[in-house]
């Protein structure tokens, strides 16, 4: 019986396989997309280059790189009926695991913008942002004459001003879904000047931590997705071609870690959708 039921699980995990990379392959995918240098251990993701080269990558592209705090490989799994946006996504695109850096926002966001692991970096906290020394992807783009976006919480955005062609704070609050409302419609701005842009969305990261009804938070932001994705895709139909790539930061935070039925112990893995809009 047991060897039956082993059997079972191994056909079960072979469904679910997916190929486990980690989060800081996305810097230097993006930088290889561009044709940038970036400073970083970190290899590209063959399976975004490639999908890109078939795709036939014209000169008026774009890419655009959601981070979604707290979502993690399980939350992904277990509110897939709230995700549906998200999940349709990846399967029209490529779906990847990626192993996290920390279990901290700031030096999670920090790898995943510059390839390089929090001891590397040095941005731990928010005070370590724009001391380190270390150029993000978003910088290092700007210089290249590639203007890029940016749209978080204006702790994190002041010390970007001056740096990259555009930055847009958006003011901490009570009120979280507001506050990602305003972060979506900042995202669809910077969609018509940049030919980067980086949101981070928070929604999910503030209901775990106070223990709210975790669906509500991935509905609200699977709809916020969603309608990027449909200017996005409008766009693609006159001509502008984007690179989504859409990521966790770490894993579920606070006091609502539930699951599934049989999760199990969270692991420190993320999702990683990359889609073509051409």
């Amino acid at each position: 019986m047991k060897t039956e039921l082993k059997k079972e699980e191994r056909k079960r995990e072979a469904k679910e396989a997916v190929k486990k990379h980690s989060l800081l392959q996305i810097a230097p995918t993006i930088a290889e997309i561009f044709s940038i240098p970036l400073k970083t251990d970190a290899k590209s993701l063959d399976d975004v280059l490639n999908f890109v080269h078939k795709s036939g990558k014209r000169g008026n592209f774009r890419v655009i790189l959601l981070v979604i705090d707290s979502l993690d490989w399980q939350f992904f799994k277990d509110f897939a009926y709230s995700l549906r946006r998200m999940h349709a996504l990846a399967s029209s695109g490529l779906l990847f695991k990626c192993e996290t850096v920390s279990e901290h926002t700031t030096p999670a966001i920090a790898s995943i913008l510059t390839g390089l692991r929090p001891e590397s970096h040095g941005i731990l906290t928010e005070n370590d942002v724009g001391k380190s020394g270390v150029d993000s992807i978003l910088e290092i783009l700007d210089t290249h004459g590639f203007k890029t976006a940016a749209i978080l919480e204006e702790k994190g955005a002041k010390p970007l001003k001056g740096k990259i062609s555009f930055v847009f704070p958006v003011r901490d609050r009570e009120n979280i879904l507001d506050y990602d409302e305003e972060v979506k419609e900042k995202t669809l701005l910077a969609l018509k000047k940049a030919r980067m842009i980086f949101a981070h969305f928070r929604a999910i990261d503030r209901f775990a931590h106070r223990s709210l009804d975790m669906r509500e938070a991935a509905r609200f932001t699977d709809e916020n997705v969603g309608e990027i994705v449909n200017v996005v895709a409008a766009d693609a139909a006159k001509g502008v071609e984007t690179l989504f790539f859409l990521c966790g930061d770490h894993r579920t935070h606070g006091g609502m870690r539930r699951g599934g039925e049989g999760s199990g112990e969270r692991e420190d893995s993320v999702p990683l959708i990359f889609r073509v809009f051409a």
